[in-house]
Formats: C-alpha cells, sequence, structure tokens
C-alpha cells in the first residue's frame, strides 16, 4: 500500500493498554518516515505527555477528515474519521497473524504493507522532564490485576510475594486501577502499601519512578517495558508468552510448573502451578541478570571516561493510597 507523505492519515488505537503501546510502534515508524498522521485512542491521550512528536486529537473535531484511516482492531468511530467510510483493519492482514511478537508482527506490516524503510522496535515512548528515573531504586511496583481474570495469579499468592520482597529489604508497592481500589485497599492492613492513581500518566510515572515491575499479563507490563523499568511477567502458558510478552525493555517471563499433560487443564490450574517461589527466584534472576549488565556499562562508560578527562568539564495529587 502506498501512502503520500502530504496525504492525510489517521491511527485509531484499541481501548486495551498493551494493544495501543504496541500500535503506537506503528505512529512512531510513520513519523519516522516523513509522515503525520494523527492519533486517537485515551491511552495515546493519557500519555501525550510521554508522546511529545505525536498529534493526539479526540475524534469528535475530525469527522470525515482523513485520506487514509489505519486502526489495529475494528472500532465503533474510525469509519466516521474517514472520507471514503473505509479503514485499513491490521487485524485483517496476513502479516498480523503467526506467532511473532505483537511487535515484530507491527514491523512486518510497516515494511511490507505500508514499505517504510527507516524502521524500529520503539513505540517513540519518552520519559518527561521532571520525572525522575529510577528515583526509588528498591521500590518494586506489583501489578496484580487485569482485564482477563482467568490471567491473574492469586491474590494470596501476590500478598505472600510482597512479604518476601520485604523479607529481603525490596520495598513492595501495589498498584491497581481506581475501581479496584476498594477490592485492595485493605490489604494495607497486612502492612501493604497500596496505590490507584486516576490517570495513566501518573501510572507511568510511578512505574518509571521505581526500579522493577512484577505483575500478571497485562498493559501495565507493556507500560514498565518500553518505559525501561525491568519487568517480571507471569504467564499462563509458553505460547501466550511468546506473542505478547512485554517486548521492548529488560524484562523475563515466568511459567507455571509443565508437569500436567493436557494444555486445556494446565491453564485451568496455571495459578496453582506458578508457586511464589517460582516467582521470587525469576524476579532474583533478573535483579542479577539486568544488575550484571548495569555494572558493564558502568565499568564501560567509567573507562571511557578515563581517556576523555579534558572533554568532561512521593504521592501525586488524586490518588488514593494507604500503608501502615
Amino acid at each position: 500500500m502506498n501512502l503520500r507523505t502530504d496525504s492525510s492519515i489517521a491511527v485509531v488505537l484499541p481501548s486495551p493498554i498493551g494493544d495501543s503501546l504496541i500500535g503506537l510502534v506503528l505512529v512512531n515508524n510513520l513519523l519516522r518516515n516523513g509522515y503525520r498522521p494523527v492519533v486517537f485512542g485515551w491511552v495515546a491521550e493519557q500519555l501525550a505527555d510521554w508522546l511529545p512528536h505525536v498529534t493526539v486529537a479526540q475524534p469528535g473535531a475530525w469527522q470525515g477528515a482523513f485520506d487514509t484511516v489505519i486502526e489495529l482492531l475494528p472500532t465503533g468511530y474510525a469509519s466516521a474519521l474517514s472520507r471514503s467510510g473505509k479503514t485499513l483493519c491490521l487485524a485483517t492482514l496476513p502479516e498480523y497473524r503467526g506467532s511473532k511478537h505483537m511487535v515484530d508482527r507491527i514491523v512486518e506490516v510497516a515494511t511490507k504493507v505500508f514499505g517504510l524503510r527507516d524502521v524500529t522496535r520503539a513505540n517513540g515512548l519518552v520519559v518527561p522532564a521532571g520525572v525522575v528515573k529510577g528515583r526509588f531504586a528498591n521500590r518494586v511496583v506489583i501489578h496484580p490485576t487485569g482485564s482477563h481474570p482467568e490471567k491473574m495469579w492469586g491474590r494470596a499468592k501476590f500478598l505472600s510475594l510482597a512479604r518476601g520482597l520485604t523479607y529481603r529489604h525490596w520495598q513492595p508497592s501495589f498498584l491497581v486501577a481506581p475501581a479496584e481500589f476498594g477490592a485492595w485497599g485493605d490489604i494495607s492492613s497486612e502492612g501493604c502499601e497500596v496505590n490507584a492513581l486516576p490517570r495513566l500518566g501518573e501510572v507511568a510515572t510511578w512505574i518509571a519512578e521505581s526500579s522493577w515491575f512484577i505483575g500478571n499479563d497485562s498493559g501495565l507490563g507493556h507500560l514498565a517495558s518500553c518505559i525501561g523499568v525491568p519487568t517480571l511477567s507471569l504467564f499462563m502458558r509458553r505460547g501466550l508468552a511468546r506473542s505478547w510478552r512485554p517486548g521492548w525493555g529488560p524484562g523475563a517471563v515466568v511459567l507455571p510448573l509443565s508437569v500436567l499433560p493436557f494444555g486445556a487443564l494446565r491453564e485451568r490450574m496455571w495459578q496453582r502451578l506458578l508457586t511464589v517461589r517460582r516467582v521470587m527466584a525469576a524476579f532474583q534472576m533478573l535483579h542479577d541478570k539486568h544488575a550484571r549488565s548495569q555494572h558493564h556499562y558502568v565499568a564501560a562508560d567509567f573507562a571511557d571516561a578515563k581517556t576523555r578527562q579534558a572533554e568532561r568539564i512521593g504521592m501525586l495529587p488524586g490518588a488514593q493510597s494507604r500503608r501502615l
């Protein structure tokens, strides 16, 4: 499909956070190749400060304004943005299907469908000025929920994990949606910190200023990954992790023990088969691997600096939080 750089292009992102962050990979590649798409979707709206090069708009004022409208998944309003009433839905393309990682599918769409030459896996998210990345060296964000209950590890196991992290001198910080705070706020009575932030930009800030992220297969794991926070993701099965694991920054996936012969039975039992000890061990391995890589970078920077010495001259508004 040939796109003219002077044509008007809209990219309509789907509602799920992870899908939107993956869809932004296409937006970033369009920008890198001279196009100026206008982006629609609540995720882009609430992360506008993190997307300084992206034009984000609301659909009401853009009816029938675009030559080409691209949507990842079918939406209820994308066709109204198109002059022809037609859209290009990426989910219908063969390049979007298969077993590849979702980010790699978008890259393939960018190269094979749109013929873009300067292509990256990055989605263009930039940490804003004023957000101090890794400010809290011991804070581990725990995201115990998600949009699909069958993908969520057990509450008691998350609490046990938090106790284990505290014992090892980490600072676990539970992060839930405002609508979930009523169901999770009571864990403060067990000594756990739990927060619910009203906007996605504030969630991104909380994650960025932490140093680690542990969570279910959910959109916030993708957000942590594209910010660059080391991310441990809990998945029910390997095939799902192959396509949907957070695919940007340092991270790892932890899976349940594969001791049952049937896939359907493993899916029903995965929460039981994934033990706290297994998750804790995976986190320790991720920590050690990341520490080694950081030591390597610091050592390299220090060595380079020695050869070039002459050249060297808390809570957010509207948040809910509990901690005893």
